[in-house]
């Protein structure tokens, strides 16, 4: 073979392996950036699934291993019965009532009591007493025993239905239909035709109870205590900062969707603070200062979007307010949107169900007595020419 033939064929081997080794490296590069996606995809799959697990599955760690209906609770007669949900599902409930030895608890209640009793709390029927999602019956017996220390008798139930059969919370959006079914089981124990409602919520169940007294006329006060306004903006301020943190909730979003059958937009309690009655008074207190989920801006926003004629906010006194300080004046808003708002002042946790109990026996009696407005922006639910 020619010499030059020799050459040329040398250079094209050698072109041969530069064009293969270029397309080698670039199949590795690929590889790595496609083992990389798939890894991302994963991380952040398992990323998601962890923040949105506690949202869709709020468990109550102090409870794991327990009946959900307790046997017996210090100073409480329970009555266990059950009813049919939402979802035609039964749903277990108790109606607690002060008896036998006192508890610590409804001791300490009855001590603050003593100087400033509480005379016409008799006039409520019930009180419903919501806290948890999850062991809704034994998280709710501490503000029972404080109510039923005062003479309240308390009704008592599972958001999660019998036997825990519902996987999935949805935060009341769902759960809160369960309420008017309830009041309707009541009453049917009761033996009264018309008996007089009140509730008290805490936490999951502030929410709960905002969004089932907007269309349920028979709740003619609400006390609501650290309620969230939105669980979007609850679950936002619980994520990390940065940039992807709108593709996060996105996705988010996106599972919470296909499992529980809802979007983080659709859970809005402050709402259906909007569309309350204005003759039921409400109280928005905040005690979960430093909590992400529910906190003092919260119990704000709920309080400004009522309409009720007998509103009021509390929260615990600060280092900066006055010592002996009962009311911390505030002005919230700019401009013309400014508002004047009088926050009352709570000296602790500790006394915080005794000033409820005032609170109570002073505005939701008086609401009970007196006769009802109408307010033209909003139909007259008890009416039965209004037909929902």
């Amino acid at each position: 073979m020619p010499y030059f033939a020799i050459a040329e064929t040398g250079k094209l081997w050698y072109s041969v392996r530069v064009v293969m080794k270029g397309h080698g490296t670039r199949r590795f590069l690929m590889c790595i950036a496609l083992v990389a996606a798939v890894w991302g995809g994963v991380s952040t799959w398992f990323y998601v699934n962890d923040l949105v697990q506690p949202v869709l599955t709020p468990m109550n760690q102090s409870y794991v291993g327990y009946a959900n209906v307790p046997r017996k609770a210090p100073g409480l007669r329970m009555e266990p019965f059950t009813f049919k949900g939402w979802d035609g599902g039964e749903v277990q409930a108790v109606i607690a009532v002060k008896d036998g030895e006192e508890s610590s608890r409804q001791l300490s209640v009855i001590g603050d009591l003593m100087n400033a009793p509480v005379e016409r709390l008799h006039q409520i029927d019930y009180v419903l007493v919501c806290v948890d999602w999850d062991h809704g019956i034994r998280s709710a017996l501490p503000v029972a025993e404080s109510l039923t220390a005062a003479g309240l008798t308390c009704v008592l139930w599972e958001p999660r239905g019998k036997d825990d059969r519902r996987q999935y919370c949805t935060h009341g959006l769902k759960e809160c239909r369960d309420v008017p079914l309830l009041l309707n089981a009541v009453t049917a124990r009761s033996g009264k035709s018309d008996p007089v409602f009140a509730a008290v919520g805490q936490g999951y169940g502030a929410g709960l109870l905002l969004q089932a007294a907007a269309t349920e006329p028979r709740i003619r006060g609400l006390v609501s205590i650290d309620a969230f306004a939105s669980l979007r903006q609850s679950v936002e301020r619980t994520m990390p900062e940065g940039m992807l943190r709108p593709v996060v909730m996105w996705l988010m979003d996106q599972r919470i969707r296909r499992t529980a059958g809802m979007e983080s937009f659709d859970v809005a309690p402050v709402e259906q603070a909007a569309d309350m009655d204005r003759n039921v008074p409400v109280l928005v207190v905040n005690l979960a200062q430093d909590s992400p989920v529910c906190n003092f801006k919260d119990a704000l926003t709920i309080y400004r979007r009522l309409r009720s004629d007998q509103r009021d906010v509390w929260t615990l006194r600060s280092e900066n307010d006055p010592v002996g300080a009962t009311h911390r004046e505030m002005t919230v808003g700019r401009g013309r949107r400014g508002e004047a708002i009088q926050v009352g002042l709570l000296q602790d946790e500790d006394s915080a169900m005794s000033s409820i109990l005032h609170w109570i026996n002073d505005r939701v009696v008086d609401a009970v007595e007196a006769p009802r407005v109408t307010d033209p922006a909003r139909p007259d639910l008890t009416s039965s020419h209004i037909r929902l």
